[in-house]
């Protein structure tokens, strides 16, 4: 008790409001204009209100929680994403969404203020339960830690403190749109590369620099190409078949999902390669293995050194990673694309950033089906998604310079990172003077936070005791 300023004290969340006590309503019961609030509503660590849409547009069939304006509402699924806002007008949440009624001896925006506060935030990562999605249970939230003032001095505190964090918002305001700059760049010197503009220099000091002429006459054969913009005279429109190995299944989706059920894995063996390693370009990933016999009747999908595996469906379609030479034998899933192109006519590095560039992305999502979970449609159109192809030299050299250029771009993101760190120590700095009442000076004449909470445990009692009377009548009934 000896670091808490006088008049303050020490106790859990649930000695002075009802977390967890929530008012369930039914959907049949919530009017189509009432505001329904999902946690998706709520951007994480800002408490920014993303977006306000009615019950009839959420189409939602599930019990909700009721919540009245000035409630604290805490999102407990996934606390580590920091979401809380105060209603500023009635409403119905989703049930991992729990409102909590200031009260008496509680500001609601002081206890806003302490659920982003390091403190508090320790100890619900600490105790929420569930592994991919853990959340806070109420009897844990009921004792989570909490920091008492004299309700005057409260309401001073966040005062102070409104008005100093106005001033980091005001700066993250500033800083949001770096990220989109960012992209933006990205995005220009991606397209630049692409249209032949970042190396027009270097064409016309190498003007002899042209398509391999054995390649130039193999694609005179084929019909028209599509041409979706200018490009330099020595590239060639293309399609991705063109750059392709010139061998059997070097455009290979993986098999049925039939054929790779989980009965079927052993605990050694052939890799079966997953989603996973293109999503996060790492190849080491491994969790599902074959017998010998079984990578014998897939071997057409076999992954050798420099393949490159391709993400087909879901939200992440359109990932990619290249195989390494270390890497362990085996196959590809269902769910993944294995390619494997010409290095005589297309560099690997120059093809894996091609494939990352928003006009590839693009070809890739236009040719996909499905709707929530989009899937690439079939190999002949992905086959014909067209190429500007530049000669392979001026590749190698695009792919300099858009390192070049991605190398200072990622210095400017380093630098955006530190700067919303620094006004994340900041912010955390200004909360731990302003919960060991360094903020404000204090009042000897403000009512103490103990008789704050003898109030408030009175009020439960007062509230408690018609339903006893009712027990006890009916129990000598």
């Amino acid at each position: 008790m000896s670091d808490l300023p006088k008049g303050w004290i020490k106790c859990q969340l649930g000695d002075v409001v009802e977390y967890g006590k929530t008012n369930k309503v039914e959907p049949i019961n919530i009017p189509e204009n009432g505001w329904m609030l999902e946690l998706e509503d709520i951007e994480k660590d800002t408490s920014k209100l993303l977006k306000r849409l009615s019950f009839s547009e959420r189409l939602s069939k599930s019990t909700k929680n009721y919540f009245k304006k000035g409630d604290v509402l805490y999102g407990k699924l996934r606390p580590y994403l920091n979401k809380v806002i105060i209603a500023d007008q009635d409403g119905f949440c989703t049930t991992e969404i729990v409102p909590i009624n200031p009260n008496s001896i509680v500001d609601g925006w002081y206890l806003f203020y302490w659920f982003k506060y390091s403190e508090f935030l320790k100890y619900v990562e600490s105790v929420s339960h569930g592994i991919q999605m853990p959340r806070l249970g109420t009897e844990a939230g009921l004792k989570a830690p909490f920091r008492l003032a004299p309700l005057a001095e409260q309401k001073r505190i966040v005062t102070k403190l409104d008005s100093l964090f106005a001033h980091t918002r005001r700066a993250r305001q500033e800083l949001d749109h770096i990220p989109k700059l960012i992209e933006r760049y990205k995005q220009a010197i991606l397209s630049a590369a692409f249209r032949g503009d970042l190396t027009a220099d270097w064409r016309e000091k190498n003007p002899e620099i042209s398509l391999h002429q054995n390649f130039l006459e193999r694609i005179k054969q084929k019909k028209e190409y599509v041409k979706l913009f200018p490009i330099p005279n020595q590239w060639r429109w293309v399609e991705w078949e063109d750059v392709l190995r010139l061998e059997d299944r070097s455009f290979k989706r993986g098999p049925f999902g039939s054929a790779l059920t989980k009965k079927i894995f052993v605990s050694k063996g052939y890799k079966v390669y997953e989603q996973y390693c293109p999503i996060n370009d790492d190849c080491s990933f491994s969790r599902y293995y074959i017998t010998q016999e079984k990578f014998k009747e897939l071997e057409s999908f076999s992954v050798k050194a420099g393949d490159f595996l391709i993400s087909c469906s879901g939200v992440t379609l359109g990932r990619i990673t290249q195989v390494p030479e270390k890497h362990e034998e085996g196959i590809i899933n269902q769910a993944l694309l294995r390619v494997r192109i010409n290095n005589e006519i297309i560099d690997d590095l120059f093809f894996m950033t091609l494939f990352r560039s928003p006009y590839f992305q693009q070809q890739i999502f236009s040719n996909s089906s499905g709707t929530a979970i989009p899937n690439v449609k079939g190999v002949k159109e992905l086959k014909a998604i067209p190429v500007a192809l530049p000669p392979l030299l001026e590749q190698k050299e695009i792919v300099k310079r858009v390192e070049k250029y991605f190398q200072a771009i990622n210095r400017l993101e380093q630098e955006y990172q530190k700067a919303m760190k620094f006004l994340d120590r900041l912010e955390q700095s200004t909360l731990a003077k302003a919960f060991r009442g360094e903020i404000v000076p204090q009042d000897p004449n403000d009512e103490p936070a103990s008789i704050l909470l003898e109030r408030i445990q009175k009020e439960r009692e007062n509230q408690q005791t018609p339903k006893k009377r009712q027990l006890s009548l009916f129990k000598e009934k």
